[in-house]
């Protein structure tokens, strides 16, 4: 009876071992089973951690991308903006130079009259400073045959040359030159009194004349006029201060 309860109580704990035995594989089994599944999930999560990374990274790209590509439409629209403007403007130059084209035509044959025009002024003028006044024109006209120089330049140089002889209607002038009196070549003092008078006087101040407009030709002065014009030419070099003058002129022209 004895050993019966022997054996009875050893197969009982046998069978408590066992059971030990199985609850502890199962709780192992259990425990592996459970890291696994963290370390799964774990990996999972890193997985998931990574794909939100390069989400947010390829959402900033893709912001980052339509922000230049909205910036690059308002920069083409902008440029579209000014290419029309150009187109317009470049339209509007070409126009210009079209109409400065056909000022030029008509402006050119307008210089050269002006030339002609003045070049006959002063064959028609009291003969007052005649080689100076030439060669203006001379110069004038070789500027006309240089493409190089603007239409501009000329018009200008055309247009300075007439306020010099408008000039000299306003002013005095007392100079040296020649004249022939009777064919015979004298180097004389020239006293020009604007366009109203010009006078003479010789080197030796012994002959004194003036410039007859109505006969067009040199006439010798009485000697009551050596003084005063002598007075008149020391007047307009400025060596003597401006006084009243006595000298004849010519009565004025009634012009169309």
């Amino acid at each position: 009876m004895k050993t019966w309860f022997a054996l009875r109580l050893f197969g009982g704990g046998l069978l408590l071992s066992w059971s030990i035995a199985l609850g502890q594989q199962s709780v192992d089994d259990a425990v592996r089973v459970q890291t696994g599944t963290i370390e799964a999930s774990a990996d999972v999560q890193r997985r998931i951690d990574s794909l939100d990374d390069a989400t947010r990274e390829m959402l900033e790209e893709y912001r980052s991308t339509m922000t230049q590509v909205q910036d690059l439409g308002a920069y083409n629209d902008q440029l579209e903006k000014l290419v029309r403007t150009q187109r317009v403007e470049l339209a509007d130059y070409e126009r210009q130079f079209q109409d400065i084209e056909i000022t030029k035509r008509r402006i050119l044959p307008l210089i050269v009259r002006m030339i002609d025009v003045l070049d006959e002024f002063v064959t028609l003028d009291m003969p007052f400073l005649e080689d100076e006044r030439d060669l203006r024109i001379s110069e004038l006209r070789k500027l006309m045959e240089r493409p190089e120089v603007p239409t501009s330049e000329k018009y200008r140089r055309v247009s300075e040359a007439y306020q010099i002889e408008l000039d000299y209607g306003h002013t005095i002038e007392a100079y040296e030159g020649e004249i022939s009196v009777d064919g015979e070549a004298r180097t004389v003092n020239f006293l020009r009194f604007g366009r109203l008078g010009l006078y003479y006087m010789t080197l030796d101040g012994l002959e004194i004349g003036y410039f007859n407009k109505e006969a067009d030709t040199w006439e010798v002065l009485p000697n009551e006029y050596l003084q005063s014009l002598d007075r008149a030419i020391r007047i307009a070099r400025k060596q003597l201060p401006p006084d009243l003058i006595r000298l004849p002129v010519t009565a004025p022209e009634e012009r169309t």
